[in-house]
């Protein structure tokens, strides 16, 4: 309920660490990414409820964006999938720097869906 209450009504900056290993090259590459976050001015009675949910004990910065928590935030500057654990947007960049492009791995990961599916 503490680090909400401090939190409330101000912004913050969010880092995520990103690495990416290819193992067939030897290279192994890291970026960090940030995004600002702006928080609702919210009451003691609504931090109370969010808290009470149990949503904000389970995830780094005690809120989810994609849940309940999204509800508290004005707005965001920068990569929104940062805030949910991995930023679309650096991972294309990564594998880029590798000499990959992202579309490289689309038919493979459509045959790894297909196969679970009929295996299943």
């Amino acid at each position: 309920m503490a680090r909400w209450q401090k939190m409330r009504g101000k912004e913050g900056m969010l880092y995520t660490g990103h690495v990416i290993r290819d193992q067939r090259q030897g290279k192994e590459l890291s970026r960090c990414g940030i995004t600002k976050v702006s928080f609702a001015h919210i009451s003691d009675e609504e931090i109370r409820a969010y808290v009470g949910d149990g949503e904000p004990l389970t995830c780094a910065g005690c809120f989810a964006l994609e849940g309940k928590g999204g509800l508290f935030v004005e707005y965001i500057e920068g990569c929104h999938s940062n805030i949910i654990g991995l930023s679309l947007p650096l991972l294309r960049l990564l594998l880029a720097d590798l000499g990959y492009k992202v579309t490289d791995f689309w038919d493979k990961m459509l045959r790894n869906c297909d196969s679970t599916s009929q295996s299943g």
